[in-house]
């Protein structure tokens, strides 16, 4: 059952997890890094772009594989 997900969902679930390290860690990447302490209007714009990318992850396969 789980391996008959589709290929969208397990990058959604990859990039979930990349987010919740980052929130760990404190460091985001776009180009390149952006730190919690020093630049953090960059880094919250960098994890919302992840979140919605990971979110999006979820959607695709209800609207566009069919």
């Amino acid at each position: 059952m789980l391996l008959s997900l589709p290929w969208a969902y397990w990058l959604g679930f990859a990039l979930t997890l990349w987010l919740l390290f980052d929130l760990v860690r404190g460091v985001a990447y776009i180009w390149h890094p952006y730190h919690r302490g020093s630049d953090p209007a960059m880094y919250w714009l960098t994890m919302l772009i992840w979140a919605l990318f990971a979110a999006s992850c979820f959607l695709l396969p209800s609207w566009a594989i069919n």
